[in-house]
This record gives C-alpha cells, structure tokens and sequence, in this order.
C-alpha cells in the first residue's frame, strides 16, 4: 500500500473545488462511480441522511462547507492550506474482488484506521477531530485500486493537527497494513513502478506507450544481458526502441556513480524525458543492479565514473567470448532447472526463493519479445515480478540457480528462434515455475507471494504450448534430450518425432520479429 500526495501536493485551500475536482470526470475520464467510502460523519455515508445530497446540484458544495465548519466557525487561518489531501493506492492484483477493486467496506475500515494513526481523529471522549471523508472513484490510469483522503487540518475544538513527519508515520502505518493483509510490499523492497507524469501520458496518446513504460522494458532486456556494470554501459549504449534512441546519463555524488537516468531521443527536435532507473522499477535502481552482477576485474570504483561518461571504452570490462544458441539456451534450461530443485531442496531460506523468482521473471520478459501476441507472457512477468519482491529484513542471498541466470543472458542475446524451438523453452520455463510453486506450498513464503506464483503458473499452463495433451509429452521429450550426449541433429529429430506423435497446431506459438 502507498500513501502518495497527488501531483500539486497535499496541501490546499478550496475543499469545494477538489470535492468537484474528485466527483469529475478526472482528466482522463478515469473518474467511474465516484461515491463516499468513509467520513468523519456516517450521516454523509450511503443510507445516511445527507447521502441523497450529495448527487444534488448543491450538494458537493455543502460537503465542502461542512468539512470546513470548524474553521470557518473558529476563524482560524492555516498557513499552507487548510486542505489536507492523500491518495492510498493498492495494485488491484492485491484485491480479493473479482472487478479488481479492495470493496467499499475494507476501504472504509482502512480510511478511519489511517485518520486514527495520523493523529487527525477524535480524542478519548470523541472530541476535538477533524473533519474529514475518504472519496472512491475507480482505478487509476496505472490500474491501481485507490482512495483519497480529503481532511481539513483545524480540529473541532480550533486547533491545528499536527502534520510533522507525516510521511514517516504514513510509511510505518502502511507497513502494518501490508503485513496485516498480506498484500503486496512496496518500498524500500519491491518492484513496483511510479505512475506515468502527465507529460508522460501526452506522449503516449500519439507513441502508444508511456516513456516510463518503453523505458522499463529495455533497461530490463539490457539488465537481463549484462554480466557487469561496464557491459550494462555498453548495452544502453547501443539500446534503441523502435525509432528512438536510448540516452543515459550517471547520478555522480561524491566522485562516485550513485545512479543513473534513462531518456528516448525520438529525433523530432523534442526535449527529452530522463527517468531515474529506479523509477522505471525499484530493481532496475543502480545499487539493485550491482547486486546481482558479477565484479569486473580491476579497481571498478576508479574506472566507474569515465566508463559512464564515456571518457574509457568498456570493451576492457566486458566478455563478449558467450553463445548465442537457442540451442545452448535449451541446454542451459533443462539443466537450470535440476539445478533450481536441487538447490531449493538444499535450503529452505525463502530469500533464495524469491532470487530464484527474480532470476525466472527477467528470463519471462526477455522471451516476451519473441511470441505474438506476447501479452500472455506479459501477464507471467507480472505475476513473477511481485512474488520475487522479499520480505523486509532479508538479506540479498548468495546466487541462486546461475544456470538460470546464464540461460537468460543467452537468451538476451538470441535471434528469433524457430518455432518449435520457442515452444521448447516455454515449455522448460513451464517445468521451472512448477518448482518454484512446488517449493512456495511446502515451504514458509508469505501468503501473497505463493498466490502470485500459483497465479503465473496456471497463467503459463492455458499458454498454447502447454495447455494441449502435447504438451507434457513433448516436455518430458525436451528434458530428456537435453540430458544426453546425443548430435544436435538426433535431438532435433527426437524433438520433430515427440511433435508428430502428439500433433497440436496450437502448440507453436506465433513469432514476432525481435
């Protein structure tokens, strides 16, 4: 759960005007069913017996002079605003309702308990609180599930609520929250990505996706094939989307290379966007990255900053001596995946599990870019992406399954395969998430991690390949020809036989050019 301030900030002086602002339409019509889920007074809640006003010509603006009664009666002046306005967001993947959305109940218990923990709400006798309601109006553009709090900062009895180190204490309430509901945790671990700036949706209506979106999608594919920093430089260096070229540029504090920003040069003459990479996703941030990549040789520190801007060529850093291959790749995950069982079997330390999690999400949406449409593979990426997200407190383990993680950098670097070589790995992909869901049952990872998984299992299980009664013959096929020692040409035949014998036209995914 987040507690965000909406783009012109938290604090205000028109309680009418953003009453009507939240009762619009919104400014991408986003804004469906608008309705109270939560206020100081019930009597403005559904059956209560000022709800029938609210859908009056006039009746927003006697909310609106209702919330700031105790401050117009005490004519109190609060510097800053009066109007103190918060979103509370959720992924809707987190919701238990079939339409997405958390329901009006949970919600309203969630906006009294928020109101109690700041500080705004009544004190032992039931005096002295803010005014105050909890508006309801549908998902974001990000697909979020979400409220807004609208509280007016004078307290019935005159004075002001104290809102010193508000974020801190909306930080630890959301924590709880979180853990209590066993929802999805945001920062500081997590995937989750920043919602799209305006400027960010104005672009999209003509390039069809947000920068941040664009953005996302390639720094993962250059992640997914570095080994370390130096080549990551060297990647984004040669990145492009469509027609447009990715530009970066490093956060230098303290002679150090802290972080980094990613822009599109459409090359129409437009000012580019720069997005820090951790607002593209929260593992997409440079001390995330160094993380999981291997030190290149040498001092790195001292050759960080000019490999970055450029000053120091980066072929010194960088291994380009690896395959290739489908082939290879096919190898590499059939032996990925008797590595990743013997390894979880080894260690029962949820940490491992969630890498390995991590490991299988980049390795998803490197291969959505072969498959069309790819949005099923997508929805599997999203799925792998939140359950890899560990719990606070735990340490970054050792590396989990480096097959794995090596397989995915083959694939990074891969061509567009033939067909049935595409449904071979989707098929050993298929075999990994198997295990990952096998050990989240029998082990103790969180309640919504194991949810996620099983969600991107039985996702990948009505993909095509896997779906059919082919399917599992072919696979066992798969595993078993990549276990011996036989001439590419007799594994390749042995593969041609297993499809014959189970034939599945809708076994083949179509190809996309990458």
């Amino acid at each position: 759960m987040i507690a965000k301030a909406p783009a012109k900030g938290k604090r205000g002086t028109n309680t009418g005007g953003l009453l009507r602002y939240l009762f619009g339409p919104g400014k991408a019509n986003e804004h469906t069913h608008p309705h109270l889920v939560a206020s100081w007074d019930p009597e403005w809640l559904a059956d209560g017996v000022f709800a029938e006003l609210i859908s009056r010509r006039d009746g927003l603006a006697k909310l609106g002079r209702d919330i700031d009664a105790a401050m117009t009666g005490h004519e109190v002046e609060v510097d800053g605003g009066h109007v103190y306005h918060v979103a509370l967001s959720v992924p809707p993947a987190d919701s238990n309702a079939a339409d997405g959305f958390f329901g009006d109940a949970l919600w309203r218990e969630l906006a009294e308990e928020a109101v109690a923990h700041m500080g705004f709400g009544p004190n032992s006798d039931g005096m002295g609180g803010c005014r105050w309601v909890a508006v309801h109006h549908g998902l974001s553009t990000e697909g979020n599930d979400h409220v807004h709090l609208v509280i007016n900062l004078v307290r019935g009895d005159g004075r002001i609520a104290n809102t010193y180190r508000d974020w801190p204490r909306w930080r630890t309430w959301c924590n709880a929250v979180e853990e209590r509901l066993d929802i999805t945790r945001t920062a500081p671990a997590g995937e989750g990505r920043k919602a799209a700036s305006r400027p960010e949706l104005k672009r999209a209506t003509t390039a069809g996706a947000t920068d941040r979106e664009l953005l996302t999608q390639a720094v993962s594919d250059v992640m997914a094939e570095a080994i370390n920093e130096a080549q990551f430089v060297a990647l984004l260096d040669q990145a492009r989307v469509d027609d447009a070229k990715v530009l970066y540029a490093p956060h230098i504090s303290g002679g150090q290379v802290a972080g980094y920003k990613v822009a599109l040069d459409r090359g129409d003459g437009s000012e580019p966007l720069w997005l820090a990479g951790s607002s593209l996703r929260r593992d997409l941030s440079l001390p995330r990255l160094r993380a999981r990549w291997e030190t290149p040789p040498g001092a790195w520190d001292q050759f960080a900053v000019p490999v970055w801007t450029g000053e120091m060529p980066t072929t010194r850093f960088v291994d380009n001596a690896r395959h290739n291959n489908w082939r290879y790749l096919r190898r590499h995950l059939a032996d990925a995946e008797t590595e990743l069982r013997q390894d979880l079997a080894d260690s029962t330390e949820p940490a491992r599990w969630h890498q390995a999690v991590e490991h299988t999400a980049d390795l998803t949406a490197v291969l959505t870019r072969f498959e069309s449409p790819p949005a099923q593979l997508h929805r599997v990426h999203g799925q792998l992406a939140r359950a890899a997200q560990r719990p606070r407190g735990h340490r970054q383990p050792s590396v989990v399954a480096p097959m794995l993680l090596e397989a995915t950098r083959v694939a990074a670097k891969c061509n567009t395969p033939a067909p049935l070589m595409l449904a071979v790995v989707v098929l050993l992909l298929y075999g990994i998430l198997e295990a990952l869901d096998h050990f989240a049952e029998q082990h103790h990872v969180r309640t919504v991690a194991r949810r996620q998984i099983a969600d991107a299992w039985n996702e990948l299980r009505t993909h095509p390949t896997v779906e059919t009664r082919a399917g599992r013959t072919v696979y066992n096929t798969v595993v078993d020809v990549c276990s011996t020692t036989n001439p590419a040409t007799r594994d390749t035949e042995r593969l041609r036989r297993a499809v014959a014998h189970n034939p599945a036209p809708a076994a083949v995914p179509r190809l996309r050019s990458r």
